[in-house]
């Protein structure tokens, strides 16, 4: 932490010296009471040292290194499930150290301690082996639940009431088959949307508190995208959804608008302004009346009960579903004004820019990277450059590949500029996690095979991976599905 700012921060700081003093007080250094009084530096170049020797190292030797603990790793890589193997995700458990957490945690500086076999629970089949604990250990519990997929649990050191998993991964069968269903459920939801827009719009108007409350959150949450909120404790991140919007996170502005400020999921802050539905405006207004900036709005529903509502309207919907719907027929009909004759690079961007609309609808942010001004700088440069060769070569009358070295100069100045802009426009967006989680990968394949992009260009690896399933997927296919009606976005 020596190189970040969380030493500064009363709340790291505090957290940090209560477990550290509770590491000393029964040791000689117990009188250590005051943190601007520490110095940790030794310890910190011991790590730099460690660092910086691993930099040092060849090529050969990393690879050696890599390859030994690939063979010492590969017996946990790897389960089998109804007689298929298949690949474990994520099997090592976060080592002892500092919790930070997302945004302003109220956690942030505790120290983890090591989780040991007595705090894991082995999910396994009732003939298998069970994988033998360190010597002197032994195993929280070993259970035989063959109606989940993962296959060990712990409670979290930090935030005790959250469960940790070990699960297949992200190219298995199980996953494969989850992320279809999922996507599938999302795309049946366009045949009701319709209905479920009419209800909501009806009810707003409902003399039921419970009811308008409840149609304005699923408002919310079709227009907006929001998650869905719950309660939680003292003790956890203020993070907000749709049910847990309080009335000091809103601020009506004119004409049906209404700026949302609140911290989201991971305590990423949500401040945008909205024009919403003049029905679902005067609603709202109407739930904050008398109350204080803390005070819930939705003080007659949960998420249970918007579920719950859901459920009536579609089965199997959910305020995720929703998510999931939004985000995939958004980027569905944007990437509808690609342009054929476009470059890769100028495709790229048209997708890049289509995704960050979704980000954007899912509030999917991050922090600008530190090297981004000096990366900016850089290309900043390439730019002069490239400008200055540009010039140059237009002297050059007497060079009889004058046009086609301009040409090709004048190329890379268009693609520089392509990339100077994308960089520039994505540096608070995060791309990723609406690719993972919210988008379904048939429209981003099938828009590559319509275009002729590979998939590399807009997908990792690890995607291609993940989403094996749909690469066979139509040139034509569409998330809206032939015989639904067409629909606009909810207004």
């Amino acid at each position: 932490m020596k190189d970040s700012d969380y030493a500064t921060k009363p709340v790291f700081v505090k957290n940090f010296m209560d477990g550290f003093k509770a590491a000393l007080k029964n040791g000689p250094h117990a009188f250590i009471t005051d943190f601007s009084k520490c110095d940790f530096t030794k310890m910190y170049m011991h790590f730099l040292a460690i660092r910086e020797k691993k930099k040092e190292m060849t090529s050969e030797e990393k690879k050696r290194i890599k390859a030994q603990k690939d063979i010492d790793e590969e017996p946990y890589t790897w389960a089998t499930i109804d007689g298929r193997r298949e690949k474990v995700g994520n099997f090592r458990v976060e080592p002892p150290g500092l919790f930070r957490g997302r945004g302003e945690h109220p956690k942030m500086g505790k120290i983890k301690r090591r989780v040991v076999p007595e705090d894991i629970t082995i999910n396994i089949g009732k003939d298998a082996k069970v994988p033998e604990p360190p010597a002197g250990h032994s195993w929280k519990a070993v259970i035989h639940n063959d109606t989940a997929t993962w296959l060990a649990g712990w409670n979290d050191v930090i935030n005790v009431k959250d469960w940790k998993y070990v699960q297949f991964g992200a190219t298995s069968t199980v996953k494969a088959e989850s992320d279809q269903k999922k996507y599938e459920k999302a795309r049946s939801l366009h045949k009701y949307i319709e209905k479920i827009r009419k209800d909501y719009k009806r009810n707003m108007m409902s003399e039921s508190k419970e009811m308008a409350q409840l149609a304005v959150a699923t408002y919310l949450v079709d227009k907006l995208a929001l998650r869905a909120g719950g309660e939680k404790d003292e003790d956890l991140a203020d993070t907000v959804g749709v049910c847990t919007l309080r009335a000091g996170h809103i601020k009506f502005m004119d004409d049906n608008v209404i700026e949302f400020d609140f911290l989201g999921k991971d305590s990423i802050q949500y401040l945008q302004q909205h024009k919403i539905d003049e029905v679902a405006y005067k609603c709202l207004q109407r739930f904050v009346q008398g109350k204080g900036p803390d005070v819930d709005i939705f003080d007659h529903v949960d998420p249970q009960k918007v579920n719950a509502h859901l459920q009536t309207l579609m089965p199997g919907l959910t305020i995720k579903v929703f998510r999931t719907y939004n985000a995939s027929i958004t980027l569905d009909r944007l990437l509808k004004d690609t342009k054929k004759n476009d470059t890769t690079l100028q495709k790229k961007a048209t997708y890049d820019a289509a995704n960050k609309e979704v980000a954007i609808l899912c509030n999917h942010q991050k922090g600008v990277s530190k090297a981004h001004d000096a990366q900016m700088e850089k290309l900043a440069e390439k730019k002069k450059d490239l400008a200055k060769q540009v010039a140059e070569m237009k002297k050059k009358t007497d060079d009889k590949n004058q046009k086609k070295k301009l040409a090709a100069l004048k190329e890379r100045q268009s693609k520089l500029a392509i990339q100077m802009n994308m960089k520039e426009e994505l540096k608070t967006v995060s791309l990723g996690t609406s690719k993972i989680n919210y988008l379904d990968p048939r429209i981003t394949l099938s828009w590559c095979k319509r275009h002729e992009v590979p998939p590399n260009v807009v997908f990792t690896k690890a995607l291609i991976d993940k989403f094996h399933w749909a690469m066979d997927c139509e040139m034509e296919f569409s998330f809206v599905q032939e015989d639904a009606v067409e629909v606009k976005p909810a207004e």
